[in-house]
């Protein structure tokens, strides 16, 4: 199945995600890699668009801790490189965020063992992690839109990953028993 028909079915049916666990590793995380660069567009264009017109600040960023003031500033100072800071910047922040999503699949796949058990279920942790990675697409994209919409959710990261979980377990009911 093709990556972009995987990636709209996540965001609604747990179904799918479900079936989704006998997709390879190597699929999935091409998947997750594109899913973080998808997440992460409207965030660099919105920094960028921002960043080049004197009419808005950069409000969004305020959230972070970062002040639009000294960040233009800084960006005035430094023409000639600035293109090559802001891609190397970029660059790192993906690596990061595609590590943070990377390790908090991983994670929630073990926590989702205990609730195979329960369930009654019989997954491999690869197929455990590989719903895992599916099930943080919605959450991904939910915080993307909030970000582009500047709205601020306190303990968002909390959030992301319990919504996050509870797709999974969901996925994880749907999935059929062995016989």
């Amino acid at each position: 199945m093709k990556l972009h028909i995987r990636f709209i079915k996540s965001l609604y049916s747990i179904k799918s995600i479900a079936s989704f666990r006998f997709q390879g590793v190597g699929s999935t995380i091409l998947y997750v890699l594109l899913l973080t660069l998808l997440c992460m567009l409207p965030v660099f264009i919105l920094f960028l668009i921002n960043l080049i017109s004197d009419k808005q600040p950069l409000n969004n960023f305020e959230n972070f801790g970062l002040n639009p003031d000294q960040m233009q500033n800084f960006a005035s100072t430094l023409d000639g490189i600035f293109p090559i800071i802001i891609a190397v910047i970029y660059l790192v922040m993906y690596v990061l965020f595609s590590g943070i999503l990377f390790s908090g699949a991983s994670i929630l796949a073990g926590l989702s063992i205990p609730v195979t058990k329960i369930f009654g279920k019989r997954l491999s942790y690869r197929h455990l992690w590989v719903l895992s990675c599916y099930s943080i697409t919605l959450p991904s994209v939910l915080l993307t839109i909030f970000f582009m919409m500047d709205l601020h959710i306190p303990d968002s990261f909390m959030w992301f990953w319990m919504l996050a979980f509870f797709i999974c377990i969901l996925a994880i009911t749907k999935t059929p028993q062995k016989k």
